[in-house]
């Protein structure tokens, strides 16, 4: 329907996103540099699903990419990624955004982002044989450890600001050029 949006055009625009998202997750699985940017990218997907047909629409979009990461690619670590952060943390965004003061929404989202990566990890404990995950953890060392732990938080809170950042200019320069060229107000 030209002027508004339809539902069929919402519709299609969902499918789109989760066949570009699980595409991504793809090359995500074959080229070991983009293990956490598939994720990041496919989740950045979700958030525009959401801009442009709502909350419902885009936790159906994560749901269906979800399974299909699950089902479909081969790195597992780079489908859990998805699924336990990088996938509905653009949704939940906007929740922390309401938080004051800033340090106390910061300190929220790396509490987000450690229990779901911990929930991640915790659960691959469980379902792979403990003895194949205990000698590698004897041989990482405490100190490595934390500092992955605390690189992955400085990633994180980078990811939060470029997810906010590339939705600014996604509203502001790609959103109008997307309805301009398909006929949607």
């Amino acid at each position: 329907m030209k002027g508004r949006k339809s539902k069929s055009w919402a519709m299609a625009y969902c499918g789109m996103a989760a066949a570009l998202s699980v595409a991504l997750m793809l090359l995500g699985a074959v080229f070991p540099i983009a293990m956490f940017i598939a994720p990041a990218v496919a989740g950045f997907l979700i958030a525009t699903v959401c801009v442009e047909c709502g909350k419902t629409m885009a936790l159906t979009t994560y749901g269906a990419v979800s399974l299909l990461s699950l089902l479909f690619v081969p790195d597992k670590e780079v489908a859990l990624t998805f699924v336990f952060l990088l996938g509905y943390y653009p949704l939940a965004k906007p929740y922390f955004e309401r938080i004051r003061p800033a340090l106390l929404r910061a300190v929220c989202k790396l509490l987000l982002c450690n229990g779901g990566i911990l929930a991640m990890y915790g659960l691959v404990l469980l379902l792979v044989p403990a003895g194949s995950i205990a000698e590698e953890l004897r041989t990482t060392a405490l100190a490595v450890s934390l500092v992955t732990l605390a690189m992955g938080n400085a990633a994180f809170l980078l990811y939060d600001r470029a997810l906010h950042n590339t939705l600014m200019l996604y509203k502001v320069v790609w959103q109008p050029r997307l309805h301009k060229m398909l006929g949607v107000h």
